[in-house]
């Protein structure tokens, strides 16, 4: 019984920990899936008038926005500008983001930079950027670690062409 009572509670902090840490990759995984597919169809939809909305309707219905694991508080969709020399994204510092809620209504209005001012031509397409900010919060409550995680998960595309 001594043993066991010395034991029990290191066994039961490992059994959490690793119950815990496999939640929280699962979530991690999920954000890394569902920004890929959103900057996917932003990217397909190019400057369509309904690429945002449409973009943040795939992460919505998709797992992220079904699980009860992670609340969603904000989806990011900004322009990134190549570097001719580096060819590395830069975030477009003369526009603000698109910020949007998970249910698609608009967090800044009006928006910065909409779908039809979106370059789609062949040769020169812009790029885009779609970050999913999210929060974590431990099942275990207090045992491992304190307070919510705050996480961001990001994807860039360039626009497919609408013509070739």
């Amino acid at each position: 019984m001594v043993e066991f009572a010395l034991v029990a509670p290191l066994v039961l902090f490992l059994l959490f920990g690793v119950v815990e840490s496999s939640l929280l990759l699962f979530s991690v995984g999920t954000a890394r899936y569902a920004a890929g597919e959103g900057a996917r169809q932003a990217s397909e939809l190019g400057n369509a008038t309904n690429t945002d909305t449409s973009a943040v309707q795939v992460i919505r219905t998709g797992p992220l926005g079904q699980t009860s694991l992670v609340t969603v508080s904000e989806i990011d969709i900004r322009r990134m500008v190549q570097d001719p020399v580096t060819q590395k994204l830069t975030p477009d510092t003369s526009l603000a983001d698109n910020r949007y809620r998970l249910d698609g209504s608009a967090i800044s209005s009006p928006v910065a930079w909409p779908p039809a001012n979106r370059n789609v031509r062949n040769g020169t397409s812009d790029f885009l950027e779609l970050e999913i900010k999210y929060q974590y919060s431990w099942k275990t409550g207090s045992l491992l670690a304190r307070g919510p995680l705050q996480l961001s998960q990001r994807f860039d595309v360039r626009l497919e062409p609408q013509t070739y």
